[in-house]
């Protein structure tokens, strides 16, 4: 199986089954093409094009959707406060987050070398460097409780890796092997 493959479909895993409507933050929905998609980025073919560093405000009603998804996104934001709350706002029963694990092992390996890829100016690069511990205590403060969690295996040469091993590997020890990880937030069950 690819690797992107692998992840999208561990990813509509996590989605439960009475999702209809899925409101899309920062990606381009490509992946939730069985649901109602909305999607909200600064790419010219979203259904909303705002830049969310500048302006968090999100144009719909409250309870607008089933699930709000943030894949990636909360890391290249300045602040995400605002986004957060609005996500709790238009959402009327799940949350899905995806964060970066920034130390895996490859990450630890290119620093002894010398060759991170940490500093100089990116404008849409990564504005807060997030490992498992900042993770999951970031979780925590901001959605409480989640409902489940899934963490990604990843480094170079992955595909030649069988999947349950991978899936091992990501959960024996997610600081070093697990690149993302994805929680679900049940709204009504978080606080």
């Amino acid at each position: 199986m690819r690797e992107t493959d692998y992840r999208n479909e561990r990813i509509l895993n996590l989605v439960p089954s009475d999702v209809k409507t899925v409101l899309d933050i920062g990606s381009r929905g490509d992946i939730f093409v069985n649901y109602a998609t909305t999607t909200v980025d600064t790419v010219e073919n979203s259904d909303v094009k705002q830049d969310l560093n500048k302006n968090q405000k999100l144009p719909f009603k409250d309870n607008s959707f089933d699930l709000v998804v943030m894949n990636q996104i909360l890391e290249h934001l300045s602040y995400v406060e605002e986004i957060i709350s609005e996500a709790k706002r238009v959402s009327k029963k799940y949350i899905l987050v995806g964060l970066p694990n920034e130390l895996t092992y490859g990450s630890r390996i290119k620093s002894l070398i010398g060759t991170p890829d940490w500093s100089g100016y990116k404008p849409f690069g990564h504005k807060h460097f997030f490992t498992i511990n900042k993770i999951e205590n970031f979780v925590s403060e901001f959605f409480g409780k989640h409902e489940d969690r899934v963490y990604f295996f990843a480094c170079s040469g992955a595909r030649f890796i069988p999947e349950n091993l991978r899936d091992f590997l990501a959960i024996l020890r997610p600081s070093l092997f697990a690149k993302e990880v994805y929680y679900l937030i049940n709204i009504k069950k978080s606080s």
